[in-house]
Formats: structure tokens, sequence, C-alpha cells
């Protein structure tokens, strides 16, 4: 302690003892107390000066966020979406423009945008830049829904969007194509059924020509009532409203039960059917009735496009899918713009080459069977002739076939099954 402390505490004593002495006990003893309190505080050591506290450090500003982290919000979106630079530097994509632009995505990142898309119309997307959506075609008859937005985030400058109306689009002329075909379809049978009851109804004087009339006018209106029945049958099909019961098929036994159905048809057109089944073809899985629809369908279709003398094939054989079946017939082919197009509704080509009977929805319901069997139906490039062939799943239990050319049942019905 210091000299002037030790002086000032000897001067602190003296005022005390003079309190003391000149006031009463119990004031005195009052103020020796305030006194020691102030006294106390005045002379206590002074506390050593305590070290400033680091200032906190200013606010940083949020980290920007890491490629990786862009992309995998990006890909939380179904639509495509692009981030643009200034430049029109492609910064980001996800996974559904990669698929939009059949581009992979690891190709279109940090190129320009006419690179990463190949194609010059986007440019005109972005000159717009108006967060309007436009309606763009791509090749292969494709349509996108594009969108620019303008946006200023760090180094993005555009957000594009993308979305891909194709399917949509062709659903819609899909619509607009059966409603067009189905009023050509109806109109003529209701226009012959129409005139040949107004002819009825004037009276005909020929018992002949009246029963002939008669005989058209059910023609007709039993047209009528495949078209519509067909029509109902290929909705239930389409929308899974009919219930197939798969089992373990075998290949040789259900096509000698499509032959035997179609028999009096063959017969009756002066047609031979042959089939061929090659070693080791497999059961198939498959309601068993609706493939022979289908084998009933494609085999009727061969007998009215085959000559008079001509011979159908049935060939069966192994294949790494399943099993494959082709009918094949020795008429004058399908053409190459037609193949495709067989399989849609009313679709029935170069009617020169038929006998004009046919509805054109046996190949769409059938193109619908296989379908729902998991298998593939298309016309082969095979000549002379047509070939229509399709594909099903092997069944559980390999069975034993009989070898090309087995005897078939003599026994026959009538096809329900034209085109």
């Amino acid at each position: 302690m210091t000299g002037s402390r030790l002086a000032g505490w000897f001067f602190f004593a003296v005022g005390i003892a003079a309190v003391i002495a000149v006031f009463p006990p119990a004031l005195a003893a009052a103020v020796v107390a305030i006194a020691v309190f102030i006294g106390g505080m005045l002379v206590r050591e002074p506390r050593p000066p305590r070290a400033e506290e680091p200032a906190p450090p200013p606010p940083t500003a949020t980290p920007p966020a890491e490629p990786e982290q862009i992309t995998a919000l990006l890909d939380l979106f179904t639509e495509g979406i692009l981030l643009l630079d200034a430049e029109n530097t492609v910064i980001a994509a996800n996974a559904a423009a990669a698929q939009v632009l059949g581009r992979p995505r690891d190709t279109m990142i940090g190129v320009s945008l006419i690179r990463a898309a190949r194609d010059h119309v986007f440019l005109e997307v972005l000159r717009e830049s108006a967060a309007e959506p436009r309606e763009i075609e791509l090749g292969e008859g494709r349509v996108i829904f594009a969108t620019a937005t303008p946006v200023s985030s760090g180094r993005i400058r555009t957000v594009l969007t993308l979305q891909d109306l194709t399917a949509l689009r062709r659903a819609e002329r899909a619509r607009q194509d059966l409603i067009a075909n189905v009023s050509h379809e109806l109109r003529t049978p209701i226009a012959a059924a129409l005139a040949l009851s107004e002819t009825l109804e004037s009276g005909v004087d020929e018992p002949e020509q009246r029963d002939r009339f008669a005989r058209q006018l059910t023609s007709e209106i039993e047209r009528l009532g495949r078209i519509v029945d067909r029509l109902l049958r290929l909705s239930r099909i389409e929308s899974r409203m009919e219930e197939f019961r798969f089992e373990a098929v075998n290949v040789a036994n259900l096509l000698d039960e499509a032959e035997r159905r179609i028999s009096p048809v063959a017969e009756r057109r002066g047609v031979s059917i042959r089939r061929e089944i090659a070693d080791g073809t497999p059961t198939v899985r498959a309601d068993r009735e609706r493939v022979l629809e289908v084998l009933s369908n494609l085999i009727d279709n061969a007998l009215r496009h085959s000559p008079e003398g001509g011979e159908v094939v049935l060939r069966a054989r192994p294949v790494e899918v399943g099993v494959r079946i082709d009918v094949r017939d020795q008429g004058p082919g399908i053409l190459p713009q037609d193949r495709l197009r067989i399989f849609e509704r009313f679709y029935t080509g170069d009617r020169s080459r038929g006998d004009g009977l046919g509805t054109g929805l046996g190949l769409a319901i059938a193109r619908h069977i296989i379908s729902r069997h998991g298998g593939e139906i298309w016309v082969d490039d095979a000549f002379p002739g047509a070939t229509l062939s399709f594909t099903l799943p092997a069944g559980e239990v390999a069975e034993a076939t009989p070898q090309a050319g087995a005897p078939t049942s003599a026994e026959s019905t009538e096809s329900t099954a034209a085109r």
C-alpha cells in the first residue's frame, strides 16, 4: 500500500474517533458504518483494467449456393429449366431439360444456348424475354412450350423453362381424327341403310328385287352394329376396364385353335393355312381368348388379301423376349407409308388391295391387346406378301411343342374377328 493511502487511513481513523466522542452512541454507530462503507469503496485496490472484448465480426453475406445444390434443387421440378447468364451461356440445367432437348446434361453446361439446344428457335424466345409462354416446334414433330423470364440474381440473367407438349398435342390430334373418322365411317352405312329403307317404303314390285334390298339393308345395319361394338370394345381395352386373365398357354394349341376357328373362311376363299412351330418354343403368359382374337383378326386379314389358291403361314419361334408369332400371306403386301398407320383406328390403307369390308378397328384392338400382354406388334419387311408379327412373354413352365406340320383339327366354326 502506498504512503498516500496510509495517510488517508490515518486521517480517516481520527475522524471516526471524533465522531464517536461527539455524537450519541446510536447515531455514532450509524455514521461509522456509513463512513466505513464509503471509505472502503474509496480506498479499495482498483481492479486491473479488463481487456477489451473483441468486437463481433460484421455480418457477412450468405455464401452463394454450390452448382451441385442448384442442380439438386432444379431436379425437383418436372419442367425443364435452364439458367442463363448475360451472354446466354447455360449455367445450370435440370434433368427434365436434358430430356426435353434430348441432350446429355453435362454437354449443355458452360456452352451457349444455341449449342446446348441445337436449335436457333430458342434465340427468338430469348429476344422476346417477356415471361410469356411460346409454343415452338422442334424436329420429329415435337412441340415445346418455352418461357424466358428475365431475372437479376448473381450471374443468372434469364430463367428458361421448357415443357414438352408433344404427347398432349398428339392426343388432341388423335381425338380430332377419331371424331372425323367415326363420322365418316358411320355416315356410309347410315346413308346406305336410309336409301334402302326409303326404296322399300316406296314399294318394290318385284319380289326378288325387294328381297335383295332387304338383305342389303340388313347387311348395312349389321356393319353399323359392328363398328359401334368395336368402338366400345376398343374403349374398354384402352381404359383397362376389361379384365385379362393370364396363364401359361401352349403356343401349338393356340395356333391350332386359331386355325380351326378361321378354317371355314379359308375354305370359302380357296386359301390354305400352314403352321410352322420351331423346336423349343416355350409356353407364353397370355390371356388365351384375347390372343386368339388377335390371331383370328390377323389371319382373317391375310385371307382377305390373299389370292385364290394362295397360302397363309402361321409361324412361331422362340426369341429373347419370349415367343414371336408371324402371320404371312401372299397378297400384294403393305406399302411402307402404311406400315405404321395400319394399327390406327379406322385406317384401312389402300382399299383397292382389299375387299373394302374392314372397319379399320381390328388391328387397333389387336395392338392394345398385345400391349396389355407386354408385347409388341408390327409389320415385318418380309416379301412377297405381307407379314404381321407380334411377341408374347414366355410362360413360367415350358412345354414341349409338336413339330412343324402337325395335323390340325377338322372341326370348324365361323370366325368372328374381321378387320
